[in-house]
C-alpha cells in the first residue's frame, strides 16, 4: 500500500494497525523520521526491544534465524522492533518470503534504503499489498522546507521572523538532513547568546557555510574559475603543505562528474542520472555541476583523472617535484591548455 509522506506524517494514527514498514528515497532524513514516527506510535520505548541491521553485516542464511529469534518477547517481555537499514536490494528476496510468510502479529518489521527504482522487488512487494505501508521520500518542496523549519525552531522555543524564514527556506538544502544540521546551530545560538546577538550571528553562519565551504573551492577548479586561484588554494592545502587532500577532494569530484557523463551516454536523463549520486549534489549547486557536465567529454574526465592519480602517487612516494608538477598542470588546467590533445 502506498502512502504519501504528508499523510504519513500528519495522520500516522491511520496506519496503527500495519506491521510492516518500508521507508525510501533521496531525502534520507524524511526516511529517519518516518521510522521515529513509527516507534512513538507503537510505544516502541515502553513495549518494544529495538534490533538494528544493516546491509553489510546480514548474511542471507541468517535472515530466518533473526525472525525467529524476534517472534516470541524476550526475558524482559518486551516485543521486537526489527530496523533494517539497506544499501542495496541483495537480501531483498529473502525479506519478502519471510515477511509474507510472519504471522507473529507483536513483530513490527521496518526498512529504510535510499532510493529504489520503479522495479524494485522491495517496492513492488510493499506496494500491493494491504498488509504493508510504502512511504517514498523525496526531496523538501519549498512548502514542506518552510513547514519543517518553523516547526522545528517553534517546537525550541526559538522565536524568528518570517524573514528569517524564509532566507532559511530559500538557502539551505532540499535534504532534511542537512536542514537539521543547520537548524542545530541556530538553536544553539539561541540558547547561548542574547537575541540580537544571535539574530546577527544566524546569518553570519547560515551565509559562512553556504558560501565559504570546502566543496566551493573544488567546484570553482572544475569551473575553471582563474580569479582568487592562488588565495584559496593556499587557504584548501594549507599553503601547499596539504597536497594530497587536494587532490583526493578532486578525484572524486571528478569521478562523479565522470560516472554521470557515462549513464548521459548510455541513456539515462541528466537528471535522474544525477539524483543517483550519494551524496546528493548540494542543490544550490546542481546548474553549476550540470555545467560542468557540458564541458567535459569522456576522454577528457578520464584524462584529468589519470594525471591526478599520478600526482597523488608522486607524492605518497615522496618525489621531490611533485608539488610544483601539480601546480603547473593545475594552471595548464584552468586555462584549457591541458588535456589528451595537448598530451
Amino acid at each position: 500500500m502506498i502512502v504519501k509522506f504528508e499523510d504519513f506524517e500528519n495522520k500516522p494514527e491511520n496506519y496503527r494497525s500495519f506491521r510492516f514498514f518500508l521507508f525510501y528515497g533521496p531525502n534520507y532524513g524524511k526516511v529517519c523520521d518516518c521510522a521515529n514516527i513509527i516507534k512513538s506510535l507503537k510505544n516502541v520505548k515502553q513495549d518494544y526491544e529495538v534490533i538494528n541491521f544493516f546491509s553489510d553485516e546480514i548474511k542471507k542464511e541468517d535472515l530466518s534465524r533473526i525472525f525467529i529469534e524476534s517472534s516470541t518477547p524476550n526475558i524482559f517481555g518486551s516485543k521486537t522492533f526489527l530496523c533494517f537499514h539497506l544499501t542495496s536490494e541483495k537480501i531483498s528476496k529473502e525479506i519478502i518470503s519471510i515477511i509474507s510468510k510472519e504471522t507473529n502479529k507483536d513483530l513490527i518489521v521496518v526498512l529504510k534504503c535510499n532510493e529504489l527504482g520503479p522495479r524494485s522487488q522491495l517496492r513492488s512487494f510493499f506496494e500491493k499489498n494491504n498488509y504493508s505501508i510504502s512511504v517514498p521520500c523525496y526531496e523538501e518542496s519549498e512548502s514542506e522546507k518552510k513547514t519543517y523549519i518553523r516547526n522545528v525552531l517553534q517546537n525550541e522555543g526559538v522565536r524568528v521572523s518570517e524573514s528569517l524564514i524564509n532566507f532559511l527556506t530559500n538557502n539551505l538544502s532540499n535534504q532534511r538532513l542537512e536542514i537539521k544540521s543547520e537548524l542545530e546551530k541556530i538553536i544553539i545560538l539561541h540558547k547561548s547568546e542574547p537575541e540580537k546577538k544571535y539574530m546577527h550571528n544566524t546569518f553570519f553562519i547560515i551565509s559562512d557555510s553556504l558560501n565559504n565551504d570546502d566543496a566551493r573551492f573544488i567546484f570553482s577548479v572544475a569551473s575553471k574559475e582563474q580569479k582568487e586561484f592562488v588565495k584559496n588554494f593556499n587557504k584548501f592545502t594549507d599553503y601547499g603543505s596539504d597536497n594530497i587532500r587536494l587532490i583526493t577532494y578532486l578525484l572524486e569530484h571528478f569521478f562523479r562528474l565522470l560516472v554521470i557523463k557515462i549513464k548521459i551516454y548510455e541513456g539515462i536523463d541528466v537528471s535522474n542520472a544525477i539524483k543517483q549520486l550519494r551524496p546528493p549534489i548540494f542543490f544550490k549547486k546542481l546548474p553549476e555541476f550540470k555545467q560542468q557536465l557540458k564541458m567535459f567529454s569522456i576522454s577528457e574526465l578520464k584524462f584529468v583523472i589519470k594525471k591526478l592519480l599520478i600526482s597523488k602517487q608522486e607524492f605518497i612516494l615522496g618525489k621531490w617535484s611533485s608539488s610544483s608538477t601539480l601546480m603547473i598542470n593545475l594552471i595548464l588546467f584552468l586555462s584549457s591548455k591541458f588535456s589528451p590533445r595537448n598530451s
